[in-house]
């Protein structure tokens, strides 16, 4: 089954289900979750000769407005050749033609990490959800889809028009059989974000090739990322990965991540948006905003 190993736990998921705080995977996979009630979407298993593919999905809504997202996928290559899942986990990260860690227009940073077959990294970028449900690249992705979009018309959700993303992944035959990916994804309009002007991938502001012409959501961005880098090097002590299957992530993140995996990867988040909350109310000046916004980052 989906998740099942030598350090399973005996946590089972459900329909409706929802979690606050944290999202114990199994033992050694605890994952902090932001502020609010974070319902269970659904959970996908499958199983070839050995190879147990599966994911999980929660949203966090506000109203009847998804404000954030959060997934965890894990293929556990168990039973097959080292040569067979080094080709396909290689295959899926560096030559799908739709989505991998490489380059692509519409990502805003990809860092990767490869170290003989060990694969370690992460890619930040903005989502158009109307395109990914209903128009999606991949055409294997309308049917993963589906229970997204029944979800959505069952519980006559808004669909947000564009999200950011961090996705974090690595795989290190050395250390594990398992590939393991997690996502977060935010609705940067309900976190504080000036209200989105145009609402197609191509168009978004958040797109690399526009940003630079607004500076609110590019400032708004380049948080997004000192967040997601943080919560990179959570996710690398999680796996316990190798000072050289590591990413240098210098550039964003100030000194070493010394907390234990339980604590909070989003609560710097949860800090933004009270201090957010602070300056529109008028209790912080844009000075005194700016210079605790600035120590909470650093």
């Amino acid at each position: 089954m989906l998740f099942s190993s030598g350090s399973h736990s005996k946590e089972t998921f459900f329909k409706g289900k929802v979690y606050e705080g944290e999202f114990k995977l199994n033992r050694n996979l605890i994952f902090k979750l932001p502020q609010g009630e974070w319902r269970f979407v659904e959970k996908y298993a499958d199983s070839f000769k050995g190879l147990t593919v599966g994911s999980i999905d929660l949203v966090l809504l506000e109203g009847n407005q998804i404000k954030g997202a959060f997934a965890v996928s894990e293929i556990n290559t168990g039973g097959w050749r080292m040569g067979l899942i080094n080709q396909l986990i290689y295959s899926f990260v560096f030559q799908n033609r739709y989505d991998g860690c490489y380059e692509r227009s519409e990502y805003y940073l990809v860092k990767v990490n490869r170290q003989g077959t060990a694969i370690n990294c992460l890619l930040i970028r903005h989502n158009d959800w109307q395109r990914e449900l209903y128009q999606p690249d991949d055409p294997e992705d309308k049917t993963s889809m589906a229970i997204w979009k029944h979800f959505i018309k069952s519980n006559n959700i808004k669909i947000p028009s564009i999200t950011l993303s961090s996705e974090h992944l690595f795989f290190a035959p050395a250390l594990s059989n398992k590939y393991l990916s997690i996502m977060y994804v935010a609705n940067p309009e309900l976190y504080g974000a000036t209200k989105n002007k145009f609402t197609t991938e191509e168009t978004s502001e958040y797109h690399r090739a526009n940003i630079n012409q607004y500076p609110d959501k590019k400032k708004f961005m380049e948080d997004w990322v000192k967040i997601a880098a943080k919560r990179h090097k959570i996710f690398e002590k999680m796996v316990k990965a190798k000072s050289r299957y590591k990413l240098d992530l210098s550039e964003y993140v100030k000194g070493e991540i010394i907390e234990e995996t339980k604590t909070a990867s989003s609560s710097l988040t949860e800090e933004l948006i009270e201090l957010n909350k602070l300056y529109e109310e008028g209790i912080l000046t844009k000075e005194e905003f700016e210079k605790a916004k600035k120590k909470l980052l650093n």
